[in-house]
């Protein structure tokens, strides 16, 4: 069964929660959004929300939107393939309705996300893909 769930900072102390993602209008059009942890819920910067991909990275860790992943890649050249170390952000592509990594050479971007390491997020480490 898939599992799904969201990670997002608080707002209040800018720790990560982990859970169910929900946004509140309330009557005056301001909105509070919250992730929400058996009892306890948070409310969250929603620029930092991402969803799990229901994947783990090579030691186990739970992969989500927003990750920033380092992975083998594979492109063809004259002379034959060749592999290359590669960085890229985990995010859902609207076209193939799928988590795909970006700076991913090869079309199927899903093939590496059970093979790859995660290093940082965009949010806390947006340097990392400045490479």
């Amino acid at each position: 069964m898939r599992d799904i769930k969201f990670r997002g900072k608080r707002i209040d102390n800018s720790e990560w929660v982990y859970g169910y993602y929900r946004c509140i209008e309330w009557r005056y059009g301001e909105k509070t959004h919250q992730i929400i942890n058996g009892n306890s819920y948070f409310e969250v910067d929603p620029d930092t929300v991402g969803q799990y991909t229901n994947l783990k990275d090579i030691k186990g860790k739970e992969i989500y939107e927003g990750d920033i992943v380092g992975f083998e890649d594979a492109t063809s050249t004259e002379s034959g393939w060749w592999e290359l170390n590669c960085i890229g952000a985990v995010v859902w592509g609207e076209e193939t309705a799928s988590f795909e990594i970006t700076n991913r050479l090869s079309a199927e971007s899903w093939e590496v996300l059970s093979e790859c390491v995660i290093i940082g997020n965009i949010y806390e480490n947006p340097d990392l893909l400045e490479a």
